[in-house]
């Protein structure tokens, strides 16, 4: 346990990549310029923007940076691959929580005033539908997705090195164009769409928390013999 807190620690001191770039070098910036906008153009029926997903993506790259940055730095402090990963997996959780729970307040506040000049940044519809737990729900399990999708993606890097990346990349390819494909000729995308508009947001945010999980364990097994 006090391996799994140090390799906590080794995260925490890092706060530019954890704490100040999600919100300082994504989402404000992203926020400040949807602002600008809704402050000129002044809309009507107000200004609904995608900016907030910008912090989404931002999460991606910390879960990429933190398997190249860190896990170099703490096998030489003779931390085990596993205690690694579970003080990753442990830091990931919290900071998830975290971004969670300040993108709810964000958007309880911003609610239907629209910070003054109609914008909605953090309130949108559908994905702010139903309970404040099911919001939440929906923030949490698609920060926790795209942050282990990075940490996955470099995770395949380190334990099967360029030829594993090589590999990887042309299957999704072939795997998404042929899928692609597919619904277009037997014309499956009307039912995939309603299939989609049938569920919540919280509902899909549950497969994309699915989904994570599935990372997870593949980053596990494939970190356990990955090299520096």
């Amino acid at each position: 346990m006090n391996r799994i807190a140090t390799v906590m620690k080794i995260h925490a001191k890092d706060r530019m990549m954890w704490l100040i770039a999600p919100w300082c070098f994504a989402l404000l910036p992203a926020f400040l310029v949807n602002f600008l906008i809704g402050w000129i153009v002044q809309p009507e029926n107000g200004l609904f923007t995608g900016g907030l997903a910008s912090i989404f993506i931002l999460m991606m790259i910390v879960g990429i940076a933190t398997l190249t940055k860190s896990f170099p730095f703490a096998l030489g402090l003779s931390i085990r691959r596993t205690d690694f990963f579970l003080g990753t997996l442990m830091m990931v959780t919290v900071v998830c929580l975290g971004i969670s729970v300040v993108l709810l307040a964000l958007s309880v506040v911003e609610g239907d005033w629209g910070w003054g000049v109609g914008l909605h940044f953090f309130n949108l519809p559908y994905l702010s539908d139903g309970s404040l737990a099911e919001r939440w729900w929906t923030l949490f399990a698609t920060a926790f997705h795209m942050t282990f999708l990075g940490f996955a993606i470099v995770a395949v890097y380190r334990r099967f090195g360029r030829m594993g990346m090589f590999v990887l990349f042309p299957i999704i390819l072939v795997a998404g164009s042929v899928l692609s494909f597919l619904c277009t000729y037997f014309g499956w995308w009307t039912d995939i769409f309603n299939w989609l508009s049938g569920h919540s947001a919280a509902q899909l945010a549950s497969l994309l928390f699915v989904g994570a999980v599935i990372f997870v364990l593949l980053s596990f097994f494939m970190i356990r013999k990955a090299t520096v």
